[in-house]
């Protein structure tokens, strides 16, 4: 019954995300040289760019104007200088436990999930599976071909979690597409094997990709880190029992989420190339009587670093 619920809210979630962009078209380029619905606005190179998504009570929050968010910077406001609502493809891997510590229901959900998204895509989306127990391992590479969705997913071994995230996160360097989103589907148990907590978050902080979880079960100490990881790339962590009303309810607003995304850039007031992380925080002004607003976006990014000089020894005779 929550296989089956998780795969009816899921279609329709992913069905929305896709057809938003599959209605702009798929072309990059427009005559004489002009950019088409898909394409943001030239970037300045200096610009730090954040995936903004914003939601309520109710889902998703749209038809935002720039002037309704505030940026702030280790706690100083920024000037935002690039505003722009993002609709474009989307590459999405998913990272899928397949480990003895999974049931039957998280395991059933899990196919369904799955088979929801490429069931309803959109020509220009893209995907990828990884499936761990004892080690991760790409069952399916990148692909628009809704047709290879694997039928079953193995349930032997223990789950090696933070390097299946990892491996993921990885593993979009090749993606085709903008938007990238890794959804990790678990019952949030790492056997500590692989990759520790703190090397997979200093990876995950560096790279363009938004981290969403669904652990099912009971939550554990790996469910932390996928909290952490949602936080600092702006994704989101859920945790769910097997409840299909709480599922239901978490992929309702996970759909939302993916459908509209505000992508904003600013120019940091602080100029120094010192390599150290800094802090953002955005703030979006609700209209009076309104639900309240709920921002996910990453909580920080690393400053670039100035290379060091070289220094010239001149030897005496």
């Amino acid at each position: 019954m929550c296989g089956t619920a998780l795969l009816a809210i899921l279609t329709w979630a992913f069905l929305s995300l896709s057809s938003s962009a599959a209605q702009t078209g798929q072309g990059r380029g427009g005559p004489l040289g002009r950019l088409a619905p898909l394409d943001p606005p030239p970037l300045e190179t200096d610009l730090e760019l954040l995936t903004v998504t914003v939601s309520n009570k109710n889902g998703a929050v749209t038809g935002l104007g720039q002037d309704r968010f505030q940026i702030l910077e280790d706690g100083v406001e920024q000037k935002i200088a690039y505003f722009w609502v993002d609709s474009r493809p989307i590459s999405v891997g998913f990272v899928i436990d397949g480990s003895s510590s999974m049931t039957d229901f998280m395991n059933e959900a899990i196919r369904g999930a799955g088979a929801a998204f490429l069931k309803t895509k959109a020509p220009a989306d893209e995907y990828f599976v990884i499936v761990f127990s004892d080690s991760p391992l790409m069952t399916v590479a990148y692909t628009t071909d809704a047709k290879l969705i694997p039928r079953a997913y193995p349930m032997v071994g223990e789950a090696p979690l933070y390097d299946a995230i990892y491996t993921g996160i990885d593993s979009m360097k090749e993606a085709a597409n903008p938007r990238k989103v890794l959804l990790v589907m678990s019952s949030g148990v790492d056997n500590g094997k692989g990759q520790n907590q703190d090397q997979l978050v200093n990876y995950a902080i560096k790279q363009p990709v938004q981290v969403y979880s669904l652990v099912m079960g009971a939550p554990a100490e790996p469910a932390n880190t996928l909290d952490l990881l949602a936080s600092l790339t702006g994704g989101r962590a859920s945790v769910t029992s097997d409840s299909a009303i709480l599922v239901d309810a978490i992929c309702a607003e996970l759909a939302q989420a993916l459908k509209t995304q505000y992508l904003i850039g600013y120019k940091s007031t602080n100029t120094a190339k010192d390599g150290h992380r800094r802090g953002v925080k955005v703030k979006v002004r609700s209209s009076e009587g309104a639900p309240k607003l709920t921002v996910w976006v990453k909580s920080g990014y690393y400053a670039p670093k100035e290379p060091k000089g070289k220094t010239t020894v001149v030897s005496g005779k």
